[in-house]
This record gives C-alpha cells, structure tokens and sequence, in this order.
C-alpha cells in the first residue's frame, strides 16, 4: 500500500468522542477513542469549524494539519463535536496509486474602500495527485463520485477532508493519464 492513500464511504459512521480538547497547535485529545492508530476521523467542531484527525498510538489523540486547519480553537480548549466520522484504513481504501502529492493555495483578500487596508483574508487550497496512468472505471470512478472521501499521508501522518473539484477526463481503453484535483474542505 503506498504511503499517500484515499479512504471514503458513502455513509459514514458517526463516532461518539466526547469531549475534546486541544492539547498543543497540532492534536486534540479526546475523552473517548477515536479507533484505531493510523485511522482517520472527522471532526465537526460546530457549523463553521471542522478538522480532520489521524489517530495516533494513543487512541484517544489525533493529530491534525495546523496550517490547513487553522480554524481549530486555541490551545487548552475544550468543545464537544456536533459530529464525528470515522474513516477505517482497514476496510475505507478507495485509492492507493498516488505517488507525490502538491497542496495549491488560493488567496482571497477583501480591502477597505480605495485605502486598500485588508478586512477579510480567505485561503481555499486543493490537492493535486500526480499524473500517474490510472484507470478511469474501477477505483478513480469510485473515488471521485464517493460522499466522504479523506486524503492520507502517512508519512507525516496528515489526513485531509477532500472533494472531487470536477474535471474531463478523456480515456483510451479505459486509461488515462492526467493530474486529480480536489478541494480540501476546511470548515
């Protein structure tokens, strides 16, 4: 299995974590596991906030992209989910063929009138797998029409909440060879 993997399932399966808190810039510890070390879980903080976690040894912390989820309450907070889902390595795989991966950053910037003073700053980001020949029905088919699909480096044991951004993509015999783009749901 390679170390950049996609996991998903069209109904996901709620995860009671209890109360939560945010140990340092990059984990939240939970009161209750979140499954099993190396698992990926979604975390719904409330309507506006979400991040995504992998478990790590101690199956009640995970770990999470600070950069990319740079929305999660500061460091000692606490929160209970208004949802969880659990995303099992073992039995979720929808995609391995991945060999490198790249995160693009879009930057939004609201200004003040003609003083140009930044109000608002936005960031939207996208993961783009390498184009690698894949083919389209099996797998790739499964994983871009998928509900709930995460995206995992296990490397740097970093999971990504992800959404097909919508593409043609022109087979021959079933086969093709071009980049996969998904947007990266940070709320």
């Amino acid at each position: 299995m390679s170390d950049y993997n996609f996991y998903g399932t069209n109904t996901p399966v709620a995860l009671n974590t209890g109360l939560c808190t945010v140990t340092d810039e990059e984990t939240i510890t939970a009161t209750n596991p979140f499954g099993s070390p190396g698992d990926v879980v979604y975390i719904k903080i409330n309507e506006t906030q979400g991040v995504v976690v992998v478990v790590q040894d101690s199956v009640t912390r995970g770990k999470f992209d600070k950069f990319i989820y740079s929305n999660v309450p500061a460091v000692a907070s606490t929160f209970t989910p208004s949802v969880a889902y659990y995303f099992d390595i073992a039995s979720d795989l929808l995609h391995s063929n991945v060999n490198s991966y790249k995160i693009e950053t879009s930057t939004g910037l609201a200004l003040y009138s003609e003083s140009y003073r930044p109000y608002k700053t936005s960031f939207d980001y996208k993961l783009i797998v390498d184009d690698t020949r894949r083919f389209f029905n099996g797998d790739v088919k499964t994983l871009i029409s998928t509900t709930w699909t995460v995206f995992k480096d296990s490397c740097d044991d970093l999971a990504y909440l992800v959404a097909f951004g919508g593409d043609s993509i022109i087979t021959l015999n079933n086969k093709f060879k071009s980049s996969l783009e998904f947007k990266i749901a940070t709320r």
